[in-house]
């Protein structure tokens, strides 16, 4: 695992991390991008990324305002330039074609990008990505998390202990919570310990702005790469029927459920999860690059 930065248009510094293997010289497999949900970090894809080297390059970055990213004022968080950052990521990491993975708010950020067609893209994988994630159950979601401050913790043994992934109930096993938890919290400046994300992500002015997840179930639509979509069996954001509904929607949609898992089935079950990934590789996205 090799860490790197990334500068964005508008000048801020990314933390991106490069789960490759240095000594590794099989450069035709496919470069994958890990796009993390919102309030998380890259760090989320730790067990999921290595159990995925034999058929791809995994890179992720942490986007703006998450993890070890620069922070900065709200009206510089939003959708269109996360989705800014993506591009430049990819352009600035390898030519591609890529693979684009996303769980949650990362899934909607892939999958935005492949509906655009902006740049060379061969897969999808949405990790248990909400089909509607303009519905009213979701929205108010945001707003109560509009509320949230920033919290401080006086110890980092404190925040780690109170590090909870949503949505509850979840499956994530206790050693990986701890894992994770140890890497989701950085010094406040004032003795104390603050989560990596900044919650000023959804303090942001929204009113003279389109929703730009409005259309988001007909959007799919235009997706014309091969799609997997993985659901936890006993997620609370994507619906057995709406996943059914979102792989029927995509052009070349695959729905996978993963048993055992909630929401964060990438780190309740990082095993199955790749077999799905690795299985998905092998028959979809590598199908369309051999020659006809």
């Amino acid at each position: 695992m090799r860490r790197f930065r990334l500068e964005t248009d508008d000048g801020l510094s990314l933390a991106g991390i490069d789960y490759s293997d240095p000594d590794d010289t099989a450069r035709d497999r496919p470069a994958l991008f890990l796009l993390h949900g919102g309030m998380a970090h890259a760090r989320w894809f730790d067990l999921l990324a290595p159990r995925l080297l034999t058929e791809f390059r995994p890179f992720a970055v942490d986007r703006r305002g998450h993890g070890d990213s620069d922070w900065t004022e709200p009206e510089r968080y939003g959708w269109e330039r996360d989705l800014d950052d993506l591009g430049k990521a990819l352009r600035t990491i390898d030519p591609g074609p890529w693979v684009l993975a996303g769980h949650s708010q990362g899934g909607l950020l892939a999958a935005d990008l492949a509906a655009r067609g902006l740049h060379p893209i061969a897969g999808l994988v949405l990790l248990d990505v909400p089909l509607h994630p303009a519905s009213p159950r979701l929205r108010r979601t945001g707003e109560g998390f509009r509320r949230v401050p920033q919290i401080r913790w006086s110890s980092l043994d404190d925040a780690v202990r109170s590090f909870r992934p949503f949505p509850s109930p979840h499956r994530v096993p206790p050693e990986v919570l701890e894992a994770i938890g140890r890497v989701s919290f950085k010094p406040s400046g004032d003795g104390g310990w603050t989560s990596k994300f900044h919650w000023k992500v959804f303090q942001r002015d929204r009113t003279a702005e389109p929703n730009p997840l409005a259309n988001f179930a007909e959007s799919i639509r235009r997706i014309e790469v091969p799609t997997l979509c993985l659901r936890g069996a006993g997620s609370t954001i994507l619906s057995r029927e709406e996943h059914t509904e979102m792989a029927a929607r995509l052009p070349h949609g695959l729905a996978v459920e993963i048993p055992a898992t909630t929401h964060n089935l990438h780190a309740e079950e990082p095993e199955a999860v790749a077999e799905a990934i690795l299985a998905f590789g092998r028959t979809s996205i590598e199908a369309r690059r051999r020659p006809r």
